[in-house]
């Protein structure tokens, strides 16, 4: 009993969505797809997609449910609870891959099993470095390495001017590459752009509390997508586009902390050939 109640506690509701820690890092995304469609041949439709959608990837049948009405998916948040006196970070983006979400860990894997850049990107631009690891020379190792990434960020046990967490906006997870249903442009299609709204605006209740409770006071939050940025900024940061994010345009706050800066870079994949920027952010905050 005492175990359940504990559970109940750390679930959250955002009016049709719930999400509900299931172990570090990972939580259960509960989506209540009626709400989202109300007219029966909008709902056929989705459901159409919705099975093609399950196929584009095969880790889908790891990580997505169903059941009245319902989608139920893992998803993945990292934000440690420990506290010292490193002002957060909080590096957001747009939404989880599917294999990393399987895997356990945010950037688990490249193409063909190699070790995600991401993770030498932040250690080349001195933000994020871990102490000696397992070599990543087998998915065996590689998985290992991942775990005890995870574990040092939730211990803050890494060498960082920063307490770090990371976030997704649109916690739905989709494939990291392949059209037509890869990263957020994936969830578009799958949803539509009026659903899709009403997700955001779940989506973001959820991550404006992650700011108020980790980043804030003396904190910052990069962005490194569009819509995450776009979700969380205040009326007077700059618009997005693609060229002011390249050329460092994009520094604003965010809307629900003022006081908290939000700064976006381009997306991930682009990210090597700014580590400059990156640096020049961190030293901003």
């Amino acid at each position: 009993m005492e175990g359940k109640i504990k559970r109940l506690i750390r679930e959250r509701g955002f009016g049709f969505i719930t999400a509900e820690d299931v172990e570090p890092g990972i939580q259960k995304v509960t989506l209540d797809v009626s709400s989202l469609y109300l007219h029966p041949k909008e709902r056929e439709q989705f459901e159409k997609k919705f099975l093609q959608f399950l196929k584009s990837d095969r880790v889908h049948s790891r990580i997505f449910e169903r059941g009245n009405n319902r989608v139920i998916y893992r998803t993945e948040c990292i934000i440690p609870k420990k506290k010292d006196k490193r002002p957060s970070l909080l590096l957001l983006f747009g939404n989880p891959a599917s294999h990393s979400v399987a895997s356990g860990m945010f950037f688990s894997c490249e193409r063909k099993g190699q070790e995600h850049r991401f993770w030498k990107i932040l250690s080349k631009a001195d933000i994020l470095s871990f102490p000696s690891f397992p070599k990543a020379d087998s998915p065996k190792h590689l998985n290992e390495r991942n775990q005890l990434r995870k574990s040092k960020l939730l211990e803050l046990s890494y060498g960082s001017r920063f307490r770090i967490g990371l976030a997704v906006f649109y916690t739905m997870p989709s494939p990291a590459t392949g059209y037509p249903w890869a990263g957020v442009a994936g969830l578009h299609r799958l949803f539509g752009k009026e659903a899709l709204a009403k997700i955001g605006e779940r989506e973001k209740e959820r991550v404006d509390r992650i700011i108020r409770d980790f980043v804030s006071p003396n904190g910052a939050v990069i962005a490194f997508q569009k819509e995450a940025y776009l979700g969380v900024k205040s009326s007077g940061s700059p618009a997005y586009t693609l060229a002011k994010a390249k050329a460092g345009q994009l520094i604003g706050n965010c809307q629900c902390e003022p006081a908290v800066s939000l700064f976006c870079l381009p997306p991930t994949r682009l990210l090597l050939g700014y580590l400059d920027l990156l640096r020049d952010f961190c030293d901003r905050i």
